[in-house]
């Protein structure tokens, strides 16, 4: 694929066509409040439903930068936010906007003509049920016609406003836990074995990368992005013990996986930051190193000579043949199985 949508994960893609149905149908079939029930199009509030989860959370499946953790968790605190305040609106609104006659609601305005505040002024103490009362149920005749209309409007436009929210706040926190990095921890294997016997895989894919933004970054997404496709990945900042040592960690991750995924970056090759290049060259010979290293290159730089001349994966172009993810995926093969 070459399109950023080949990164619409099926997953993803599930979830997020969930949360667009239930807010259309939900919608739908929340009854509206009766003082407007002959002015409400069901179909078209449940498009309008649908339609704002769509806009709000394609974004985030569509392009990579959005598709984190954190965008994901602060959308459902939005849409949370937006949920609740959209709920205590919509109940004032309908308490503003409308009074009783004859036991049944009558939408009301908010401005009042001039018979009807001349009517207020001269009986401050009649609620709007009794001005109704005495206007025999015409509002027209104690509100102006434009703001009854406004009334109506409003009305209409926002007593189901808090379902598509609470659906965008359901459907983030959905993806937000899938994406973290902080899922539980697969203990249950033994470091590597002395001497550098062979161990049965344990996972997937090591991900090796720098601990500085843009590299942490796309690190998590990385793996978010793998474990969604069913990889089982490892990681330092979830799979290290605390209280291991770092490099012996690392070491024992690269010969229980599968693969070594490098992100490469001027700041994984700076001076000094040598410390992954000495334990994947001790850990894979030159042969082992080739079959089971890749470099991902996420900024333009030139590949070490420690790296052999391995293709790897380039993210750096803007219009690729293949899309890098698919590339990745079709080196790593399947995944293991018993995910």
């Amino acid at each position: 694929m070459t399109s950023r949508g080949s990164l619409l994960k099926h997953p993803r893609r599930l979830i997020a066509a969930a949360g667009v149905l239930l807010a259309g149908i939900a919608a739908a079939l929340m009854p509206p409040p009766a003082a407007i029930a002959d002015a409400t199009s069901r179909p078209i509030v449940a498009l309008v439903s649908a339609a704002i989860v769509a806009f709000a959370i394609l974004p985030s499946l569509i392009w990579r930068s959005a598709a984190r953790p954190g965008v994901w968790t602060a959308l459902a605190v939005a849409g949370l936010t937006l949920g609740i305040t959209s709920f205590v609106a919509s109940g004032y609104v309908d308490r503003t906007c409308t009074a009783t006659y004859a036991g049944r609601p009558v939408v009301i305005g908010s401005e009042m003509s001039p018979l009807g505040a001349s009517y207020k002024r001269a009986n401050p103490e009649l609620s709007n049920e009794d001005l109704l009362f005495d206007a025999a149920g015409v509002p027209e005749r104690i509100w102006t016609p434009s703001s009854i209309g406004r009334c109506r409007t409003v009305a209409g436009a926002t007593y189901f406003l808090a379902i598509p929210f609470l659906a965008i706040c359901l459907v983030a926190a959905v993806e937000a836990v899938p994406a973290t990095i902080l899922s539980p921890v697969r203990w249950g294997t033994q470091p590597t074995t002395a001497g550098g016997e062979p161990v049965t895989p344990r996972y997937d894919v090591f991900v090796s990368y720098r601990h500085a933004a843009a590299d942490r970054a796309f690190a998590t997404e990385l793996v978010s992005t793998l474990e969604g496709d069913g990889y089982r990945v490892a990681i330092d900042e979830r799979d290290f013990p605390a209280n291991a040592s770092f490099l012996l960690e690392m070491e024992r991750c690269i010969r229980e996986s599968r693969f070594t995924v490098a992100v490469i970056s001027p700041r994984y090759l700076e001076s000094g930051a040598t410390q992954e290049e000495a334990i994947i060259t001790r850990v894979l010979d030159l042969g082992d190193r080739k079959r089971r290293m890749i470099p991902v290159l996420i900024e333009p730089v030139s590949l070490p000579a420690w790296l052999y001349g391995i293709v790897g994966v380039d993210f750096t172009k803007r219009d690729p043949l293949v899309d890098p993810y698919d590339k990745l995926k079709a080196t790593l093969g399947a995944p293991l199985a018993g995910c």
